[in-house]
């Protein structure tokens, strides 16, 4: 069954594994507890992005034909994947995202530009995300607060990088037969626990302007293209984060990934996420994360910094979905997916956690 994807008008085989451009699911890994069970693929959906602060995207429902970008003149539909730019009515419709820190995106060059849900973030946050294809990447060595996305035997989390009183206990190298390193093993999920006696704030006040992190890189490839990546010497020197775990929602399906391993643009919501909680609370009133399926461990460590607050999106206000229209693109297309296939017969929802 073929249907066309309106993002980028490539029509995605999505009952076969082998036909899902390998740019369409990213090696962001997450390390977590294990708390988040196998699905009952009987069970009813439940809408993800339910209560999320999203601006409306029906309208894209209505855009017809293609129009030309106006930089390189090549059709398109929604935006143009290789300037990063939106195309026809869209240009003044579109959200736009503010966010605290920037965000490279390194991607291989086999990828496919298309493909990749990396393209939406340039769109929506143009100020503030970059996209680069590997090898002409920035030398990030003599930058400061830059962290890469990426596994490795000495990744952090964003919590620990704000100075909060959690450790990760790592046992028996993940579990891993001795001589494995955890950031080779593309389909083992990584187990942790998290140690806390204070998991409150630090007691700095953070803004804008004093965040422990200003630039985040996200390598967008395969798992082994973003290990010859990582290899190389102008971003193998960076602190290395891990994610808290999350079910992927996207469609598409790779081979040996399970659901905890995130689309791109899921990767970097998840990430602005945790950065704000950690910089600036939770507003205990937002509801748009009860149906995202991120792992307790989350929760927990966001609970300490739930507050009550206004329904307000000031910069530094509690989080009240501040980053939720990255997803804008995203949604979109998972509702329409969902509108022509059963979400319980979908490869991608049925894979392993």
């Amino acid at each position: 069954h073929e249907l066309t994807d309106n993002t980028n008008n490539q029509k995605v085989k999505l009952t076969t594994i082998n036909n899902c451009g390998s740019a369409a699911l990213r090696i962001h890994f997450s390390a977590a507890p294990s708390l988040l069970h196998n699905e009952d693929h009987t069970r009813p959906r439940k809408y993800p992005f339910v209560n999320m602060r999203l601006a409306d995207h029906k309208m894209l429902d209505t855009i017809e034909g293609r129009h030309s970008c106006r930089i390189c003149h090549r059709s398109r539909k929604f935006f143009c994947y290789s300037c990063y730019i939106p195309v026809g009515e869209l240009e003044n419709h579109l959200p736009r995202v503010e966010l605290p820190v920037h965000i490279d995106i390194i991607k291989h060059k086999k990828e496919i530009d298309g493909k990749s849900t990396a393209v939406h973030a340039a769109v929506l946050a143009p100020a503030h995300v970059r996209i680069y294809t590997y090898p002409d990447i920035p030398d990030y060595r003599e930058e400061s607060g830059v962290v890469l996305i990426f596994p490795s035997s000495k990744s952090l989390t964003v919590a620990q990088l704000f100075e909060r009183n959690v450790q990760l206990k790592i046992e028996d190298n993940y579990g891993l037969p001795k001589g494995h390193h955890m950031g080779t093993m593309l389909r083992h999920r990584m187990d942790e626990v998290l140690h806390e006696e204070n998991t409150a704030l630090s007691g700095r006040k953070y803004t804008y302007d004093n965040l422990p992190i200003r630039r985040a890189v996200f390598i967008d490839s395969t798992w082994n293209q973003s290990r010859g990546i990582y290899a190389d010497t102008r971003i193998r020197g960076l602190r290395t984060l891990v994610l808290q775990n999350r079910l992927s929602q996207f469609w598409r399906h790779q081979r040996g990934s399970p659901r905890w391993y995130l689309a791109t643009i899921e990767a970097i919501h998840q990430f602005l996420l945790e950065v704000h909680v950690n910089a600036w609370g939770l507003n205990r009133n937002y509801r748009g994360l009860d149906n995202l399926e991120i792992t307790e461990g989350f929760h927990q460590l966001a609970a300490p910094l739930s507050v009550s607050a206004e329904d307000l999106v000031d910069r530094e206000a509690p989080y009240n979905g501040h980053y939720d229209n990255l997803l804008y693109f995203f949604a979109n297309m998972y509702d329409l997916i969902h509108k022509y296939y059963d979400h319980n017969e979908l490869i991608s929802y049925r894979r392993p956690i």
